[in-house]
Order: C-alpha cells, then structure tokens, then sequence
C-alpha cells in the first residue's frame, strides 16, 4: 500500500527541499567558482612567483657579475707579488660587501699563485679557519715561487713559503690582525675547473659553474669566473643561501612545496637548508657532502612526483595521499638550467573557500531553521482549510452532514471548494433526508404528500401538484396540491390528463426532462385551474415526468411559482429532476408493495376461507378468531393496568398479529375432512351406524322366521308371537344403546361400556364374502380372504382391518426440530367399531384426536417454510400456539405460559370463545354467552388459559362487542362479570 502523506508536510517538505537544493546549488556554484578561482589564482601564482624567484637569482648573480668584470681590468690583474696584489684588498673587500653573494673571490695567475679575499661571516669558517673574533675579512695566499721571499720583482715579503697557503686576517679597518705560519698545500688553482674552462676562451669571457656544495664553508653555491688576461683568471664564489632562506616565503600552504632544482634534479633551494646536502664517502677516512635529489629531501610528494615526471617545464595535477595536488615545474635563472618545482594540494589551496562555503552552509541552515516555522505555518495556513474540507467529505461519505468548520483561505480555488462543498453537503443532506422519510413512510397516501410538499420545498417553489396513474393505466389523476405551509388545497377541479395531453406538457424531443410552462387565461391546457386555485392571473409551473424502472410514465410533478418565482432560474432543477426520477421509483414501489401486500392479504384469507368452506364444521372460524383476536389486543393496548403497562403493538406488530391469527388454523387443510366432520363415533366416510342397525333387522327377521317356523311346526302361536315381540323390543332396545352411544354426547361410564361389549356378543349370518367389491387396499388388510360361508359375525366387531397401520415417517421424533412434544398412537386410523364406541368423551379416537390435534403440528410446519421479512417472524410462534396452555400441558410444544407470547395466549382465548359461540355448527348447538363465559372460567381456573387476559376480556367488554356483532339475539343472556373474574 503506497504511503499517503497530509498536504501541510508534503508543502512543507516541497519548500524546505526547494529552499535547501537551491541554497546547496548557490554554496556549491560558489565554492565552486571560489575554488576554480583560487585554482586559477595558483597558477598564476606559480608563475609570479618563478618571476620573482629569477629576479632574486639575478639580483645574488648580477652585482657580482659587475665586480667580477670590474676586477677583470683591475691593476691586480697585472701585480706579480703580494705587496702588489695587496694593495688591491681595499677593492677586494669593498666588492664583496657590495655583493653579499659573493663569499669570496680569487685571481689565479698563470705560474699558479692564487690570491684570494673572504668575507669572514660563517661560524662554519671562523671555526675553521679559528678566525680571531676581530676579524673581518681573511685573505687567502698561495705562493709557488721558488724564492724564498716570494718576490717576482724584487720586492719582498718575508715568511712566504712556496706551495704553502697562508690565511691573514684583517679587521673592517684593514689592518692586519694575525696571520697563520702556513700550510703546505698541493693546491693548485690552475687545476680548478673555474680555471680551466677558460683556457680556449677569449679575455673577458665570463663562465659559470654548475651548484656545488662549497668546501669551505659547506653552502650551496656556484663559481663564476672571467678570463683577465691570457694567464689570469679571476672568479667569484657565490652563496645561494640566501635563497634558500628566502624560498620558503613562496610556500602559499602549509603543505606545499617550493624547490630550486637543477637539471639533473639535484636540490638548490630548499627551506629545509638541513636536508639540501647527503654524504658522500670518497675515502675510508674522509666523507664530503653533495647536493641530494630533490626525491631525497624527506617530502613524500616529492619523492612521488619525482618518480613520473622528467624535470623540463610544465603544470602538474595529480592524486596523492586521498587528495589532489597541483603544481608546476618553471624555467628559472640566466642560463635556464635551474628550475623551480612548486607543489600545493587542493585541499590547502581551497581552504579558505572550503571555510566560506561551511559558514554558508551554518548561515543556511540557520535561516533554514528559522524559514521552516514559517513554511510549517505557511503549509498549515494553506492546508488548513484543504485538511477542514476532507474531514468534511469523509463525513460526508458516512452520510454525517453535522460537520462543518470555518475554513476561509485567501486561495480562491480552496473557496471555491468550501463553496462547492457546502452545497454538496446540503444538497446531498436534502436527498438522504427526503430518502429516509420516503423510504421510511408506510402509507401510500403520506409518502404522495411527503415526496410533493418536499420537492416544493427544495425547489423553493410556491406551490406543488402530483398526479398519478390511476388503476387502469390510461389516465392521470391530480392527486395532491401543496400549497402554503405545506397545506393540502382541493384537486377535484382539475381534470384528468390521457398520456398524450401528458406528454405534450414536457419537453419537446425529450420527455425525460422538466419544461417550464405559463399560465394564464389565454392558455389552453389542462393546468389552467392552478391560476385559480392559487389566486393567480400568471403563473410559471416547471413540469416533471414521473417514471418508473421500465421508463414509464406513471405520474407528473408539477412545481409552481408565481409571476416574481423565477422558474426559469432555479439553480438545482437537475438535482429536482433526479429526485422527481427517485419519487417515481419510491412512489412505484411503494404501490407495489401496497399490492404485494394486498394480494397476501387475500391468500392469506382464501387460505383460511377455504378451510372454513371445507367443512360446515369449522364454517366462518378462521374469519371470527381474527377479530376477537384483535378485540383483546386492543384492549391491552388500552389498559390502564401494571399487568400490560409494558405492552403496546406497532403497525408492523399489528399486522403480524392479524397474519398469525387467520392462518392458525392453515394445517386443518391437510387434516381428513371426514375427521373435522365426524359427529358421531361410528362416522368414517359414512356414518357406520346404519351397518349396525341393519344387522339389528337382520336380528329381528331372524327372530320373526324362527318364531314362524316354529308355528308353522305346530308351536303355541300366542306364546311365540309374544316372545317375539319380546326378542324384538329387546333388540331395539340395545340398537337404541348403540345408537345413543354412538352421538358422543354423554361422559361413556364404565357399566355403558360393559353393557356395549355385552351387546356386541350377538351374532349373525352371513352368506356372502366380505371381500367381493372392496378395494386393493383394502383387501391388503384383511390379509387370507377365503373363508366358509355361511358365517358367523357378531353384531359389533374390532377386525383386523379396522387397523391402518401407521408410517414410521409420520411418527414425531423425540427430538423433532420444532420441538413438538406429543404421544403418537400405534396405528394412524383403528376403525374398530366397539373401540369408537367406546369412547368416552367425544366421538373422536385416541388417533382421530391426534390427526385432528395434529392440525397444529402442520400449522407450525407450513408456516415455519415460508420466507417471512422480519416484522412477520413471530406468525409461526404466535399462530402455532393457540392450543398451548398455561400449565405446560398443552400441545403441541407443551409451552409454559412464559414461553408464550401475549399475543398467541389471546389467541388461545378467542379460539375458545368462537369454538363455543358458533352457531353454524351442524354437530352442536351454540352455547349462550353466559355458558360459554362460564365454560372459559372453568378452563382458567384449570390453567388452560390466562387469567390476566381473560380478566381484561370480560372488563374491557370485548366478549360484549363480540357477542352484538356475532351471537345470535338468544346467545346474548345477562352476564354479571363478576361472577367470572378471577
């Protein structure tokens, strides 16, 4: 299921997120442009600072290189001793201080003398040379003449030994501070490459040395030398310490790396002036220092670079150490054999920019913070209204038109909503509403008013008239007007309406639709009257065709407004036409129904008047018990008393009621009508009787042939005649008992029963088969028909064959699933003639009384099958009650008076008082009033009905109004209730 998130969150999360890509895609332009900027500027920085690298080598280079061409035509040139040559240590020394480069200078001369000047500043060379602390300068002197005093010209200068070199030291003044005894010293300056490279060059060519680690003082540096004169070579030492002091100043980064490198990659210039040099053995006793490589100086990236790249001109960008560098290796110095190699990492080189971006990113989010209450209540404001109206349509969907809120909103589309909304609501409302009260509404004539005086109301009309199809589908009859305060005006002036002048009423094309219409005196149809029953000279009436599911016209709705009602402006007459389309539905079902219910209201009473018209028997009970029924319930509806406070009947319940009482008795259709007709005890399908009395005739002629053969023998014929009369009376005596006994009138005792067996020992004769002319079935029963005739039968008999045997399907279960509790007889019919009369009560059999109570147990099976809608599923138990009694004995549940609803024990009294009034019984006479209330006070004093009701019976007066309505003049004795009440 997809995620669903509410509109203040999703404006929320749009315009923060807006808000924060836009500011990251700003800082990160930014940073950026910054960066590239700063990238830019580096390299533009590597190039400024190559210039001004070059201009510091020119400024160590060019001053001496001045000196050095002024000392070319200097008188030294020419000296060919010391004293001579010394008198030029004033220039000596005042050239070397005006280029702090130069560390020293020297003039080798051709027979190999070497005199040489020394800036004496070095703690490395005064420790040394063990300069004294005032010296200043140090004049370096190697004499190889072979004289003793070293003199070429005669003049001398005592202490000077050949091929030893001598150290003089000389304060700033010049004056001679000390000098040392000498050394002995193989040194030969014409051997020294500055020397030697100017051998084939012309006078005054200048040539420099590559960097060499200086001996003396353990410097970096390099020799420039000038050839004087064709023997004298003059050369200056130059220092390039100062560059190195000076390089670090170009490092624009912590980590970057700024290096002076010749071609061969020897380190010049380094900051690190420690690292510059790396030892070198040259003898098992002796080490000398030389220039390391710039991969040797302790610097990773160094080492790195130096590994892939060549040292040549060019930019560098590369990885190292999970970051990026970029540099550049620059052509440096005069000669372009020098080149510097500056190294920085981006990270460095950004940072400032990384710094400006991180506090953008702070301010940022800090505005973001502080933007985003803003934006939630932004989204809150806006989404507010949106969050009001989805509650609102969801209640709506439950069909709860109760909430509603403010939500006004400065966004026209969201009023326009709350507006569509609102309207939505009360017209749906105005529908559900008018719905319930429809659909809710029983009666046809109601619901007509309701659908008419709604619909004005909705339509804001001025007045409404329906009509309706009448019984016969040809015609439309104005059946309701609704006028003012939704008041009912007369319809009878109005005439009726065929479909055609109907159809000519709606809209052209299209008789689905509603027409707006005028009427006035000048118009010739037939709603004209309207003008007069309202008042009016003008009227405008909007017509609306009623139809129902098969799209038939069966009514017209007509809205009319009066001349300022402007019909032809109402707002919702689509919402009015679909409303006249559910009224017509409703209307038509509602008919419906009203016939459904008609035509089972007269099943039900065919069902009963068939029973009633089955037997004169029973004749007009299932129409009579209904209204004493209905009597009583009225009447306990009506009382005042505790006893039936709680008890009151809806119409649903009404008529539930009425339905149980005329289809109690629906299971006498299957009871034998012979059964519910038996009046006497012999009575089957006949009345057996006359069997009986004609085997008393036969008696009787048998007596009167015995008595006249015996005459005829010469018998005493006084005497005979007389025992015959005697035989004869005594005959018609006992066929009077048999038939007295036979009408079931009377309580059979126990000396009638024994007189009845005696008598049902006489016998006859019979010469003929009892089994010629009877059925197969028959036949069955009576089993082995063969027989010796003439034979003997007695005059009353129980044979095989009056026994019907009984079906184990029509036996009733213990367990039976409508709970029936009742003794079921062996056999289903014994027609046993001395077993029927033998009966004591009644003339019915233990079986006959079964099939007859078994009425009951049919009731309650037929009913329970049928599909009832809920107001009507009480029937079963209502009507299948009536025989029960109050002390748990009755039948055919045996219910306890609990068990029993009101209504069925005022069932069970109506269907005893009718029982007992009837006087269409051919079988009894109807008992008077007095007789039958008495008869009903027995009963209740035995607990077979309720005393409560029967009480209420004769107090309310309905056994009175019964009684004027039904009994004959002479049932209707004086009754004093009180004699019957409890």
């Amino acid at each position: 299921m997809r995620l669903r998130y509410s509109l203040q969150l999703t404006i929320s999360t749009l315009f923060i997120s807006i808000i924060s890509i836009l500011g990251f895609i700003l800082i990160y332009q930014g940073f950026s442009k910054t960066s590239e900027i700063m990238l830019n500027s580096a390299a533009d920085l590597y190039g400024h600072i190559s210039d001004e690298l070059e201009l510091d080598i020119r400024n160590t280079y060019d001053p001496v290189l001045g000196a050095l061409q002024h000392l070319q035509s200097s008188p030294v040139i020419q000296a060919d001793n010391f004293v001579q040559r010394k008198k030029e240590l004033p220039v000596l020394k005042s050239m070397l201080v005006s280029a702090p480069s130069a560390s020293s200078v020297g003039i080798a001369y051709a027979d190999g003398d070497y005199f040489g000047a020394m800036l004496v500043n070095s703690e490395v060379m005064r420790e040394k040379y063990q300069v004294p602390a005032r010296a200043v300068i140090m004049l370096r002197y190697l004499n190889r003449s072979d004289s003793a005093s070293g003199s070429k010209t005669g003049e001398a200068e005592p202490g000077f030994k050949s091929n030893f070199i001598y150290s003089i030291f000389y304060d700033d003044e010049l004056n001679e501070i000390s000098r040392n005894a000498g050394e002995a010293s193989d040194f030969d300056p014409r051997l020294r490459p500055w020397y030697q490279s100017q051998e084939d060059e012309k006078v005054g060519k200048i040539i420099r040395t590559s960097p060499y680690v200086f001996y003396d003082s353990q410097v970096v540096g390099l020799t420039i030398s000038g050839k004087a004169s064709e023997d004298v070579v003059v050369a200056f030492d130059i220092t390039l310490n100062d560059i190195s002091k000076t390089i670090g100043k170009y490092r624009n980064t912590p980590s970057a790396q700024v290096v002076l490198i010749d071609e061969a990659g020897k380190t010049i210039a380094y900051d690190d002036r420690e690292k510059l040099f790396i030892s070198q053995q040259v003898s098992s006793d002796n080490t000398t220092l030389k220039l390391a490589p710039y991969t040797q100086l302790g610097s990773g990236v160094l080492s790195y670079i130096g590994e892939r790249i060549q040292v040549k001109q060019q930019k560098l960008d590369f990885e190292y150490g999970s970051q990026r560098w970029i540099g550049s290796v620059r052509n440096v110095g005069k000669n372009g054999d020098l080149y510097v190699l500056m190294l920085t990492p981006v990270a460095e080189l950004v940072k400032d920019a990384l710094l400006i971006r991180n506090e953008q990113y702070s301010t940022a989010l800090l505005i973001l913070l502080l933007f985003i209450p803003v934006v939630w209540l932004t989204a809150k404001k806006i989404s507010t209204p949106l969050y009001l109206l989805a509650n609102e349509a969801e209640a709506i969907s439950r069909f709860d038109f109760n909430v509603t809120a403010q939500k006004s909103s400065y966004i026209k589309e969201v009023n326009d909503l709350d507006t569509a909304m609102d309207m939505m609501r009360t017209t749906i409302n105005k529908f559900i509403t008018l719905i319930d009260s429809l659909a809710g509404e029983q009666d046809l004539n109601a619901l007509i008013k309701n659908i008419t005086c709604e619909t004005k109301s909705i339509s804001h009309s001025d007045a409404a008239l329906i009509y309706l199809m009448d019984e016969n589908d040809d015609l439309l009859k104005a059946d309701f007007l609704c006028g003012n305060n939704n008041q009912s005006l007369p319809t009878e002036q109005f005439p009726d309406l065929s479909l055609a002048e109907s159809k000519a009423l709606f809209a052209e094309g299209d008789d689905s639709k509603s027409k707006v219409i005028k009427l006035d005196a000048a118009a010739k149809n037939k709603l004209t009257p309207l003008l007069q029953a309202l008042g009016e000279d003008e009227l405008s009436c909007i017509v609306l065709p009623l139809k129902n599911r098969n799209q038939d016209v069966v009514g017209m709705l007509c809205l009319i407004y009066r001349p300022d009602g402007r019909a032809s402006e109402v707002s919702n007459i689509e919402f009015i036409e679909a409303l006249s389309g559910f009224a017509a539905v409703t209307l038509e079902s509602r008919q419906s129904l009203n016939m459904q219910e008609a035509l089972l209201q007269s099943f039900i009473e065919l069902i009963a008047g068939a029973i009633d018209a089955k037997s004169p028997y029973t004749s007009g009970h299932c129409e009579r018990v209904p209204v004493i029924t209905m009597k009583l319930a009225e009447a306990a509806c009506r009382s005042q008393s505790e006893k039936f406070s709680d008890f009151d009947l809806d119409e649903k319940q009404w008529k539930e009621l009425k339905t149980a009482c005329w289809l109690h008795d629906c299971g006498k259709v299957t009871t034998p009508e012979y059964v519910v007709d038996k009046a006497t005890k012999l009575e089957t399908i006949y009345d057996r009787i006359h069997e009986v009395r004609t085997r008393f005739e036969v008696l009787k002629r048998d007596a009167e042939i015995n008595c006249w053969k015996q005459i005829a023998d010469g018998g005493d014929r006084s005497a005979l005649l007389a025992q015959l009369e005697v035989e004869h009376k005594a005959l018609d005596d006992d066929f009077a008992f048999i038939a007295e006994c036979n009408i079931g009138g009377e309580f059979m005792s126990d000396d009638k029963i024994e007189r009845l067996q005696s008598i049902a020992g006489k016998t006859w004769s019979r010469t003929m088969s009892d089994s010629l002319g009877i059925s197969w079935e028959e036949q069955n029963r009576k089993g082995d028909t063969s027989e010796i005739l003439p034979a003997t039968e007695k005059v009353l008999s129980d044979k095989a064959e009056h026994l019907i045997a009984r079906r184990e399907s029509d036996r009733m279960p213990e367990d039976n699933e409508w709970g029936f509790k009742v003794d079921t007889p062996e056999y289903k019919y014994n027609r046993g003639e001395l077993h029927n009369l033998c009966v004591q009560r009644g003339t019915l059999s233990e079986e006959e009384r079964y099939m007859i109570n078994g009425h009951m147990i049919e009731t309650i099976k037929m009913l329970n099958k049928l599909p009832y809608p809920k107001s009507l599923r009480d029937v079963p138990l209502i009507a299948g009650s009536h025989h029960e009694t109050m002390d748990g004995k009755g039948y055919p549940r045996r219910l306890q008076m609990s068990e029993q609803p009101l209504t069925s024990r005022m069932m069970v009294i109506a269907d005893i008082f009718e029982a007992l009034t009837a006087s269409d019984r051919p079988y009894k006479k109807a008992k008077t009033l007095s007789e039958s209330l008495r008869i009903l006070s027995f009963m209740r004093n035995d607990k077979h009905i309720d005393a409560d009701l029967f009480d209420l019976f004769l107090s309310s007066g309905v056994y009175m109004d019964y009684a004027k309505e039904f009994l004959k003049e002479e049932q209707v004795d004086d009754v004093n209730i009180e004699d019957y009440m409890s």
